[in-house]
């Protein structure tokens, strides 16, 4: 079924309750009544059209828009894709970690096996902080002095100082695979480790992982066929303002 501006909020959920994280990241908290989509996105500011092909893409993956979602400022994806990182930072790992550190007790017997999958998850979280730290650091606020210098027809003081020897090409260089790492804990988890007391915690380290993961294929495809190639075509246009 697809999603459209005049459906009420509160239904969205109902009919899929996985689109609450992105409701969440694009900046609109609970609280609906009977407004519908249209309404909500008025009130907190959010474009209306680009909640609903992001919520559309989301909610069917067969669903992607990507002429349209290229249409829309690079600012809105940006803001939507920082949330999602602090989502991840403060609410997801987390949670794994505490996961992770319950099953110790049910791993006392198998000691290398915990430290195995704690190390793992520790040098992740390593990588995956740097991986974020890149792209917030550098990679969004070029995106944004990008936007800025093509709508004012001249190059920022900004995106002089610090970007005019960068480009998305140099990022997509230091461009690691995240999600490949997490499903070889995923991996270790499901094929290699003997079996826990406790069931229960196992499958739902395993349930979080797995939403992790899928999570993360969603956001790297919206890195990588909307804003990369919006980001190329910016670059193009910035290039015949210098000309």
């Amino acid at each position: 079924m697809l999603i459209t501006a005049d459906m009420k909020m509160a239904d969205l959920i109902h009919q899929d309750f996985q689109l609450l994280a992105f409701v969440q990241r694009i900046g609109i908290p609970l609280g609906f009544r009977e407004k519908t989509i249209k309404e909500v996105c008025e009130e907190h500011e959010v474009d209306v059209d680009f909640f609903v092909q992001l919520a559309n893409a989301f909610h069917d993956t067969d669903y992607f828009p990507k002429e349209k979602l290229l249409q829309f400022k690079p600012e809105w994806l940006v803001n939507y894709l920082r949330r999602t990182h602090h989502n991840y930072l403060e609410q997801k790992i987390p949670e794994i970690q505490v996961k992770i550190t319950e099953l110790e007790a049910d791993l006392k017997g198998t000691a290398e096996s915990y430290e195995l999958i704690r190390n793992f998850i520790t040098e992740y979280i390593r990588e995956f902080s740097i991986h974020i730290e890149l792209e917030e650091k550098m990679v969004f606020p070029f995106v944004l002095e990008l936007a800025k210098s093509i709508e004012q027809n001249k190059l920022t003081d900004n995106y002089k100082k610090y970007f005019l020897n960068y480009s998305i090409g140099k990022y997509l260089e230091e461009h690691n695979d995240i999600e490949e790492k997490l499903f070889d804990l995923k991996n270790i988890l499901i094929k290699y480790l003997p079996p826990p007391t406790d069931n229960c915690k196992y499958n739902a380290l395993l349930f979080d992982i797995f939403r992790l993961e899928q999570d993360l294929k969603d956001h790297s495809k919206l890195e990588e066929k909307i804003l990369i190639p919006r980001v190329r075509k910016m670059e193009e246009e910035l290039n015949n303002i210098n000309e």
